[in-house]
């Protein structure tokens, strides 16, 4: 199987962690990203233990520990008091009971870090510019097709390519994603400005108050806060990461929250605001073909209440190496790795969806850490995607 050419659609952070642990191990790779450049939008990211388990696997912990932040304490706290209604012990915390740090980072950063691990064991890999717009799938190849004409032919395909997943099309069919009920609007924002009552003991917050959440945590040296407003709404929305909106309606839909927070929104650069509206998918049984299969968002899109959406495509990347590594069919890869990630992914998917029930209810006077079964309550942060038995 080391003969075998790969094929990546999607050069994100799932993606490109499939590209690093395949190139790692001697696979034959090419990448195609549709953005004519390789970036990513200018946002934040959390990467839980579980996830940067796999990052340390792939030889990037002390990179990791370099640009990302591992706050002491993370709060579930009141709108208008700030008052900690949960605290959640972060920091070495996380490295003593689970074995990895948990970091808050900014997306773009991970990104350079994966870019530059690729570039060192498969120089020249990635090509941008190239949109897929179809699957032609052989006996014994698989034929993609791009917007600008070009033609490839490989032996086995990672759709890594997003919610609206042109491989996943391809290959199950047009099951479009559906609104969540949500719309989200994020910024990333320079601290030099604000004051010292902006700053306090939780690195990383959220804030939760009837049909809203605002987070926010501290990334690159403490330079930047990096935030995301959560409102519930019957009222369908983009689905872009990247439509431009304005502060003042931040503000607006914000404006009975507590001073740190209003300050933090009315620091954002005009130009930096941007709205979206959440979409998900249901659960599928089945993410492949015989040559074809899926990982991250064009698998299992979650909503985003328990920061597991980029730990998650980085688990299923280096799982999906690892497995290809150590398969001798097309066959098996599928089927171990379906095998290994689907139930996992589900059980995500339904706890993240409870998770922002219980962050948007109408009561937050009444929440209480019995309330509160994140990610950690629910054993996520053991697993291990470099060592786990598949």
């Amino acid at each position: 199987m080391k003969d075998i050419q790969i094929a990546i659609i999607g050069a994100g952070i799932g993606g490109m962690t499939a590209a690093v642990t395949l190139a790692q191990k001697g696979f034959k790779i090419n990448v195609f990203e549709q953005a004519p450049e390789l970036s990513e939008v200018g946002a934040g990211l959390t990467v839980t233990p579980n996830a940067t388990k796999g990052l340390i696997y792939l030889g990037l912990g002390e990179a990791m520990n370099k640009i990302g932040m591992a706050h002491d304490l993370q709060g579930v706290r009141h709108y208008q008091t700030k008052e900690i209604i949960v605290p959640l012990k972060r920091g070495k915390h996380m490295l003593e009971k689970y074995g990895a740090y948990q970091f808050q980072v900014h997306r773009a950063d991970i990104h350079d870090l994966l870019i530059e691990n690729l570039e060192q064991h498969s120089p020249g890999c990635v090509s941008v510019d190239h949109q897929l717009v179809g699957i032609d799938q052989k006996s014994d190849r698989v034929k993609l097709i791009f917007n600008n004409q070009a033609e490839y032919e490989c032996d086995f395909v990672i759709g890594a390519d997003g919610t609206r997943s042109a491989v996943r099309t391809a290959i199950l069919g047009n099951d479009e994603p559906e609104f969540s009920g949500y719309v989200a609007w994020r910024g990333v924002v320079p601290t030099d400005g604000l004051d010292e009552s902006d700053f306090d003991e939780c690195g990383s917050s959220a804030f939760i108050s009837p049909g809203r959440v605002f987070a926010r945590y501290l990334i690159r040296d403490a330079k930047e806060y990096n935030y995301v407003a959560f409102l519930a709404t019957d009222e369908w929305a983009e689905e872009g990461w990247s439509i431009p909106s304005k502060v003042e309606t931040v503000l607006e839909t914000f404006s009975d929250y507590n001073q740190q927070v209003k300050n933090i929104i009315s620091a954002t650069p005009p130009e930096g605001c941007y709205k979206w509206g959440i979409f998900t998918r249901q659960p599928i049984a089945k993410w492949s073909s015989e040559r074809v299969t899926l990982l991250g968002d064009a698998a299992h899109p979650l909503e985003p209440f328990m920061g597991q959406g980029a730990s998650m495509a980085i688990e299923d990347g280096v799982v999906l190496g690892r497995i290809v590594e150590d398969s001798s069919s097309f066959s098996e890869i599928i089927e171990r790795y379906e095998a290994a990630r689907i139930e996992r992914s589900h059980f995500v998917t339904e706890h993240s969806k409870k998770a922002g029930q219980r962050f948007t209810g109408n009561n937050p006077d009444a929440y209480t850490k019995e309330d509160h079964k994140n990610e950690e309550e629910l054993g996520l942060f053991y697993y291990d995607p470099g060592n786990v038995i598949v």
